[in-house]
């Protein structure tokens, strides 16, 4: 199983409605009957299926006979002890007929089925199909005459025909879409479908006269469908295991029209009438897979008809059975599946700012699709990294890494998949050229993307592309001081507003879902708002101040209207320097300095250039404030040092001396630069050094450990800024821990610095004097006057870590005693210069293979220890690597006055919340909050 455990407690903690359905013990012996028929299982495992069902309950309550899905899972548990195999694959086959009945019971009553519930539902057929046992024994998918491979889970055949019928149905990008001659096609029953993962657009039609509005020019010959099982000939039998299918000519003319079509993507669900006409388009390039369900008992047309040629007489589909196993098109749909929801997840964060959150989606699908069991299950992976890459380039670049960016755009560029994604790469990587300033270069891109957006009628991207090159005209006009190119520039943003109001006038008429017609909306308010204010830059250099204004003031109304707080603070910005060339400078001053998540200053240093540093020195002679925070804590100083621009550096340092009153304080301002650059350090060392390794290591805790302190070790040693913020992962051998006899301090030197193994032509060294690291976390007890120490006189902090390491090894016996460290900040950091031990607190409990908390009822109170606890608890939830005791008193012990104290699991439901920790420096309190939010984006 590659992405989810198969273990039954996973289906027990579910969290979503279907638990407390409904299901008798009739209903799911009728659906296990059709499982059995449509997974050919062997006749011991179908027995002890259908007795595990029979005997559910019957030893505490016989005279009841219905279930909640809870309770059923629950009693397949207790009834499957054994580890047989015959056993595993019965309640298997069991957990399937429950996720049948789930969607069944659903389906018939018109209840709606939400992500939450479909997720469920799939993880009961998926663990079913992918499950070692049972995998095997399936048959293997056979090819529809519509081009998917089918997978069959509960087949139910009455008096010849289908009564109910449940398959997995998936699409793959091999070239197998069907014949197109025979796509329009109808089925018997009443069907209902599930979408898991990709896209399909579902065509429905009707018969109509020749002559009626919107009917087709092509005529249709209606052919009569028949089935062929292990013998020779076929009939109108419905077979669940067929050889092939076969459509014949019944010389019967129709005319169609469309009546109605639709998209339908993940968690959605359609339904198509008995008999009624319809086709489904999926991408060649893409997966796409449903649950698809035929329902007799919802309507069923004897003769449902397929469309195909005039001139036609017959087709055969032979089914090719076994081409593919169900367990690795399972496989494949759980990866896609997994993807999708990254990349939504990352472009709702992008939409709302929350651009940390989004770079984290974007960088753990790039980890699952570069991830050697998904790579494998992806199929056509490149379409899907092409995806990634452009978003990834996309997201960096509203950070002011242009140089990542750009790499991450070539690569997408150079893949070969969908011209919508190449002229969203091209896009980018336009804006990148245009803010590092290579206008000429941007303007080809632009050029390059309009055009291609053209040819191929892609409306939306012509209407930002069209914006970004009336942007780049003006600032060539104004680099320039041509007014010719200042004219045409007006021009193509007028036309870029208008294209966007269009978009947003015809999204009714348009055949989209609720969940695209919104993004499309949001997209076209974006780019009417950017228009907007882009026409106000332009009205601003003609001197026009009135247009100026008014224009600002469209963009900002309509910018406030959606989530986007980056494109709200330039809309902001311009509107306020809009005012300020009308003279109203106060009034500019309120918008400069608004903040609704993000200020103008913020804005503009998430992404530098020549131009918004020109409007940031502006922002600066205009007196704004430039030392407020946005919603995640960060400064216009933060923003700028991550990008890595020291001229905004330097003009908001500057800003920042003129608002403490023209004092040069080098002090607080040196402070303030250096916590910039701190936290800076963080964020690359975090997100983009040691999570991507925690995502490639596939769970396997010494790989993944090993590869952090490496990965660790080479960071500080590639960079001189970061070798001075943060300490280097040290340790004190266990033994001369043990034989030190009381609590350590730095100055005594028993700490040593850690060599991880090295890569090939690397500059760090290698030592194995310590292969397995413990990181004590305890809060100081010693309650003297300046005690210089944080242990009492007993010792007992020490005492503890020594039982809690005895323990521990006891527990762990494959931890080599003569090769084990611990990690304790008074003696690993050093106390006359902490600083750089204690910035490199989190990331060095990442690289310690155990974390051990000295509990006691105020030790979770601690700002600090609470940042540990928050550490070791992301890091488990999110990667399982790690191990985490906490150390508990259980009774008083003898006259030392040491309490007895066991190891026990850490708290994994522990909530933590910093801004209710205690601090002995308030002063702190910025530096724990913000190791919160990257404990966060560590996940």
């Amino acid at each position: 199983m590659l992405f989810h455990s198969t273990m039954t407690t996973d289906k027990l903690n579910h969290k979503g409605h279907d638990q407390h359905l409904d299901v008798s013990r009739s209903v799911l012996t009728q659906i296990i009957t059709g499982v059995i028929a449509a997974t050919k299982v062997s006749e011991g495992i179908s027995e002890h299926a259908r007795s595990i069902i029979a005997n559910t309950g019957l030893t505490i309550q016989p005279s009841r006979d219905t279930f909640t899905i809870r309770e059923w899972l629950d009693n397949v548990v207790l009834q499957t002890k054994d580890n047989s195999p015959e056993s595993k694959a019965s309640w298997q086959l069991v957990h399937l007929a429950l996720g049948v009945s789930v969607l069944r019971h659903k389906a018939r009553f018109g209840q709606p089925v939400d992500s939450a519930d479909l997720e469920f539902v799939w993880g009961l057929v998926r663990d079913a199909v992918t499950d070692p046992v049972l995998a095997p024994l399936l048959p293997g998918a056979s090819r529809s005459a519509q081009g998917f491979l089918s997978v069959p889970l509960c087949s139910l055949i009455k008096d010849n025909r289908i009564d109910e019928l449940w398959r997995l149905h998936v699409w793959l990008p091999d070239g197998h879409r069907g014949n197109r001659d025979f796509a329009i096609h109808s089925h018997q029953p009443f069907a209902q479908s599930w979408i898991l993962a990709g896209e399909g657009r579902d065509h429905q039609y009707a018969v109509t006269d020749p002559e009626a509005k919107g009917a087709l020019g092509t005529p249709y010959a209606q052919y009569k469908i028949g089935w062929s099982g292990t013998g020779k000939g076929h009939g109108s039998a419905y077979v669940p295991h067929q050889s092939y299918s076969i459509v014949e000519n019944t010389r019967k003319i129709v005319h169609i029209k469309q009546v109605e079509t639709a998209l339908h993507t993940r968690d959605m669900s359609y339904t198509v009438g008995s008999g009624v006409l319809h086709r489904t388009k999926v991408p060649a390039d893409a997966l796409h897979a449903t649950l698809f369900y035929f329902d007799s008992s919802r309507g069923f047309i004897q003769d449902a008809p397929v469309l195909g040629p005039v001139d036609g007489e017959s087709y055969k589909q032979y089914r090719d059975v076994g081409s593919q196993p169900p367990s690795s098109l399972a496989n494949m749909v759980e990866a896609v599946r997994a993807l999708e929801r990254l990349m939504e997840e990352g472009q709702r964060y992008t939409r709302n700012g929350g651009l940390e959150m989004a770079l984290r989606n974007f960088n753990s699908a790039l980890a699952l699709c570069d991830s050697a069991a998904a790579s494998s299950a992806i199929p056509n992976g490149d379409r899907y990294k092409q995806a990634v890459f452009t978003k990834l380039g996309g997201t960096y670049r509203r950070f002011g890494k242009y140089e990542q960016a750009k790499d991450f755009l070539e690569q997408a560029m150079a893949m070969t998949a969908s011209s919508e994604l190449r002229i969203e790469a091209s896009g980018e990587l336009g804006v990148i050229y245009r803010h590092m300033d290579r206008l000429d270069d941007a303007k080809r891109a632009f050029q390059v993307q309009y055009d291609t957006a053209k040819q191929f009628q892609a409306e939306r991207f012509a209407c930002r592309s069209i914006g970004n090159l009336g942007m780049v005209n003006y600032q060539l006009s104004q680099q320039r001081q041509d007014q010719s190119l200042l004219e045409i520039a007006t021009k193509q943003l007028l036309e870029r507003v208008e294209r966007a109001r269009q978009i947003k006038d015809t999204l009714d008429s348009q055949d989209l879902d609720a969940t695209t017609r919104d993004e499309w909306l949001k997209d076209a308010i974006t780019w009417e708002t950017i228009g907007l204010s882009r026409l106000s830059l332009c009205y601003s250099a003609q001197g026009n101040a009135k247009k100026a204004v008014q224009s600002a003031f469209e963009a900002l109304a309509l910018a406030r209207t959606f989530e986007d707080i980056n494109v709200v603070a330039i809309g902001r910005f311009i509107y306020g320097r809009a005012l300020l060339l009308n003279g109203q400078r106060d009034v500019a001053l309120q918008q400069f300095n608004s903040n609704d998540g993000c200020t103008a200053a913020i804005a503009l240093c998430k992404e530098p250039s020549d131009e918004h540093r020109q409007y940031l020195q502006e922002l600066v002679d205009a007196g704004a404030d430039l030392g407020v925070t946005d919603g995640n804590g960060y400064s216009a100083l933060d923003y700028a040092t991550y990008a890595g621009d020291k001229l905004a550096q330097e003009i908001v340092l500057e800003g920042l001396r003129r608002q403490s009153g023209g004092l040069n304080d080098s002090n607080t301002l040196t402070l303030l630069h250096r916590e910039s650059k701190l936290r800076k350090g963080y964020r690359e060392l975090f997100q983009e050094r040691l999570r991507p390794v925690l995502l490639a290591g596939g769970g396997d805790p010494d790989r993944s450990i090993s590869e952090l302190r490496r990965v660790y070790a080479e960071s500080l040693a590639e960079d001189a800024d970061k070798r001075a913020m943060f300490d280097p992962l040290k340790f004190v051998p266990y033994s001369d821990f043990l034989g030190f006899g009381r609590f350590p301090r730095s100055s005594d030197n028993l700490a040593k610095e850690f060599k991880a193994t090295p890569s090939p032509g690397s500059k760090i060294e290698s030592d194995s004097s310590a292969d397995y690291l413990i990181f004590f976390s305890y809060r100081w007890i010693n309650k003297e006057p300046n005690a210089r120490t944080p242990d009492d006189s007993n010792h007992t902090q020490y005492r503890r870590m020594i039982a809690a390491t005895e323990e521990f090894l006891k527990m762990h016996p494959h931890v080599n005693r003569d090769k084990l460290g611990v990690w304790v900040d008074y003696v690993c950091v050093d106390q006359d210069d902490p600083m750089p031990g204690v910035s490199a607190l989190p990331m060095i409990i990442a690289q310690c293979n155990a974390v051990i908390s000295l509990s006691d009822n105020q030790l979770h109170e601690r700002a600090w220890c609470s940042v540990e606890s928050m550490m070791i608890q992301t890091l488990k939830k999110a990667y399982n690597v790690h191990v985490w005791y906490e150390q508990v008193e259980v009774l008083d012990g003898g006259t030392d006055g040491i309490r007895s104290c066991i190891l026990k699991d850490g708290p994994m439901d522990l909530r933590i919340v910093m801004a209710d920790k205690q601090l002995t420096f308030e002063t702190d309190r910025p530096k724990v909050l913000f190791l919160e939010r990257q404990c966060k984006l560590l996940a």
